[in-house]
C-alpha cells in the first residue's frame, strides 16, 4: 500500500525507477516532470532553507556524497556546478549510466529518448568533456580478491586501495 509519494502510475513498481531512484536530476519527460525536481531541489531549494534557517552552518564549507545512484547524483552535482562543492564523495557510484540498462531505463523515463541530453546527466560524459585543469584525487578502494575489479584508465591522478 502506498502511503506516500505523488501517486504517480508506476512509481513505486520498482528499485530502479520513480520513488526508488531519482538520479537527481530535474526530469523532463511526463508525468515526472512536474514534480521530480532533484537536482533543483538539492543545489538550489535545500541549501536556500538551511542556511536561512541555521546560522551556524558555513556556506562556504559545503560537500556533496552518495551511494549507489545518489553517489553518481553526486558527481554530477559536483561536476555541473563548479565551485558550490568544496569535495565531492561517491561510494560504488553508477558511473556511465547512459551505458547501462539501469541508467538507460531511469533517463529515457526522466528525459525522453535523447540520449544527447542525458550526456548533460552522466558523470562520465561530463568529465570527458571537462575543459582544463580538474584538480581532484580519484581514491579507489578495491578488494584483494576481486582484482579484476580494482582498475582505472583516465587521465587523473588516481590512487588504489586495497582491502583485505
Amino acid at each position: 500500500m502506498n502511503t506516500g509519494g505523488l501517486k504517480i502510475a508506476g512509481e513505486d513498481d520498482s528499485y530502479d525507477f520513480g520513488s526508488g531512484a531519482g538520479f537527481y536530476i530535474d526530469a523532463t519527460a511526463s508525468p515526472w516532470s512536474t514534480n521530480y525536481k532533484m537536482e533543483s531541489y538539492i543545489t538550489r531549494e535545500l541549501p536556500e532553507a538551511l542556511f536561512s534557517s541555521f546560522s551556524e552552518l558555513d556556506s562556504s564549507r559545503v560537500s556533496i556524497t552518495g551511494h549507489s545512484m545518489g553517489g553518481h547524483g553526486a558527481l554530477t552535482l559536483f561536476l555541473k556546478n563548479p565551485g558550490m562543492y568544496k569535495s565531492v564523495s561517491a561510494f560504488a557510484p553508477i558511473a556511465n549510466p547512459s551505458k547501462c540498462p539501469w541508467g538507460e531505463k531511469a533517463f529515457k523515463g526522466y528525459l525522453g529518448e535523447d540520449k544527447e541530453e542525458w550526456k548533460k546527466h552522466d558523470a562520465t560524459e561530463l568529465l570527458s568533456n571537462w575543459k582544463g585543469d580538474f584538480d581532484a584525487l580519484i581514491d579507489v578502494v578495491c578488494s584483494v580478491s576481486s582484482p579484476r575489479h580494482c582498475s582505472f584508465s583516465g587521465r587523473w591522478p588516481v590512487h588504489l586501495k586495497s582491502i583485505h
